[in-house]
């Protein structure tokens, strides 16, 4: 497999519940809280790293954005126009078992290496006009779809 391939990619239409989706990993040590993603600050940041999990806070209400979970070896931007990195940084993978949750419970289980650091950086597609075209549709149209697209990379170190 070239370097520029992901080593896994998994992509999904998810139910966001209340703006917010995360990513957490399994719990390693019983002393960290279930759903650690859920309790973090809730403010306009888009992306909050924390130990073992992973917030993110869309622009839209309750919708289906296409989500995409890429591990791989090397950064790439995203295929296609209009993307936007809107958060990036450190991420520490404790247990490498990992989960994209919304509100209601895990969505897509994935592996990252144990013990191991990787570069997160966060692509949105839609979010400079999520906001009005969510306000248009809501009470309207049900699903909501189409508002927002995420790339979320993990990149070894």
């Amino acid at each position: 497999m070239p370097d520029d391939d992901p080593s896994y990619t998994q992509t999904l239409k998810m139910l966001v519940d209340r703006s917010i989706f995360g990513i957490e990993e399994t719990q390693s040590s019983p002393e960290l809280p279930y759903l650690r993603w859920a309790e973090m600050e809730m403010d306009s940041t888009p992306v909050r790293i924390g130990q073992g999990a992973i917030r993110f806070m869309s622009l839209a209400g309750t919708h289906h954005p296409l989500i995409t979970i890429e591990v791989r070896c090397k950064p790439r931007e995203p295929e296609g126009s209009g993307f936007e990195l809107i958060g990036h940084g450190s991420y520490r993978s404790a247990s490498g078992e990992a989960s994209l949750f919304n509100i209601d419970g895990p969505e897509l289980d994935f592996k990252l290496t144990p013990d191991s650091e990787y570069e997160l950086r966060v692509w949105r597609r839609g979010g400079d006009t999520a906001s009005q075209r969510y306000a248009v549709l809501l009470g309207k149209v049900y699903p909501i779809e189409g508002i927002e697209e995420y790339l979320i990379q993990f990149i070894q170190q």
